[in-house]
């Protein structure tokens, strides 16, 4: 090939190329629905001994990294549900709003169930994630687990995301209305009822603890993929207490590396 087909050749796929840079960077039409991205971070891990019982509590993030909000509004009607073997006297629907570029609701989609938390004494949306504990690698069979948890989703901190003057948006743990905007998490201390795992009695050794948001599928997103996060960790019985140190965790991406748990 001559070198001036080459050139042409190369202009030709230079102009494509940016053409196509240029379309993906495009700013979203309304209309075109805006879907939200919630990836997990974990931190403040420790033991307390609580009633004679070793329990590994932790704190919890929930960071949208998405184009929209996760929006959740619950249904009108309000009767009693049985959620993981557990009586709620509070339940009502729960329904994913996807939002477009001017705020209006162009899609929704079955969310799961919104309840009234008696102990947190506020509104939750069941199964927004799993706690596990695994020995030795992350395919270790699980030695205790917290199944699909129920949290009340705010906007709580802001990351690099959150433009300026970007205000909160959910602020209320109410049936109605729950959701976490764009570039904001919600989060969740580890001395909260529910963040902790029961490992009375676990051997020393290497440990995974394992997050995983949204087991049951009820949201939909921009990445449907990246709903995992795992610190691994080293558990040692040297003195009278038990001891959990962090030796390494599941990389962050983005802006979720600017959060309280990955500074």
């Amino acid at each position: 090939m001559s070198h001036f087909r080459k050139a042409i050749t190369f202009a030709i796929l230079f102009t494509t190329t940016l053409a196509l840079s240029v379309s993906s960077i495009a700013p979203a039409r309304a209309g075109d629905p805006l879907y939200p991205d919630i990836v997990e971070q974990i931190s403040h891990i420790q033991i307390q001994n609580e009633h004679k019982r070793e329990m590994l509590r932790f704190s919890t993030i929930h960071i949208n990294v998405g184009d929209g909000p996760l929006q959740i509004r619950g249904g009108g009607q309000v009767a009693q549900c049985t959620i993981d073997g557990v009586s709620y006297p509070q339940c009502t629907i729960a329904t994913q709003e996807i939002l477009d570029s001017s705020g209006n609701i162009v899609q929704t989609n079955p969310a799961g169930t919104a309840l009234f938390h008696p102990q947190h004494n506020h509104w939750h949306q069941n199964a927004v994630v799993n706690f596990e504990l695994r020995p030795g690698s992350l395919e270790g069979k699980a030695i205790a687990t917290g199944q699909k948890v129920t949290f009340c989703m705010i906007d709580n901190d802001k990351t690099d995301l959150v433009q300026k003057h970007n205000k909160r948006t959910y602020f209320e743990c109410n049936s109605e209305l729950q959701g976490i905007s764009v570039g904001w998490s919600d989060s969740y201390h580890q001395s909260t009822p529910g963040q902790e795992l029961d490992i009375t009695g676990a051997p020393e050794g290497v440990y995974y603890l394992t997050h995983y948001a949204d087991p049951e599928n009820h949201w939909l997103e921009t990445n449907e993929n990246n709903n995992f996060a795992w610190v691994k960790l080293l558990l040692s019985r040297k003195g009278a207490n038990p001891k959990m140190t962090i030796l390494d965790r599941s990389p962050c991406s983005g802006a979720a590396c600017g959060s309280p748990s990955n500074p």
